[in-house]
């Protein structure tokens, strides 16, 4: 698999992504680089009480996204982030799938920091 800053349409170091009171506690907020394009970059962002997290929305699986609907990434019970197409499970904070075809592998973090109030793309 590539890595996720080398994928068409990922976000430069430095990208602007939202205000970190955007994304409220246990909530994520998902992205999308590249328009309608088939190969656009979807990444989302999970506020786990205050430390925001960075995934690339794509199961290991297959490299599909996660989800069907926008912002939709949870388990019915909340406790995990799940593939709509595949049903792995995905440990909210660290991104290791913890039941699925892809047990043992995880979602690929990206690198956040945060400028004042800003969530950027890159290790501070």
């Amino acid at each position: 698999m590539t890595a996720w800053f080398q994928q068409r349409f990922a976000p430069a170091d430095g990208t602007f992504l939202c205000d970190w009171n955007d994304i409220p506690n246990g909530q994520v907020l998902e992205f999308r680089f590249g328009g309608d394009s088939p190969f656009a970059f979807r990444m989302f962002i999970y506020n786990d009480q205050g430390n925001f997290k960075a995934f690339r929305n794509s199961c290991p699986h297959f490299d599909v996204p996660l989800n069907h609907l926008p912002d939709e990434l949870f388990s019915p019970d909340g406790r995990y982030f799940v593939c709509m197409t595949h049903n792995a499970q995905f440990d909210k904070h660290d991104g290791l799938c913890v039941a699925g075809p892809c047990a043992g592998e995880a979602l690929e973090s990206i690198p956040l920091r945060r400028d004042g109030d800003r969530l950027l793309v890159g290790a501070s």
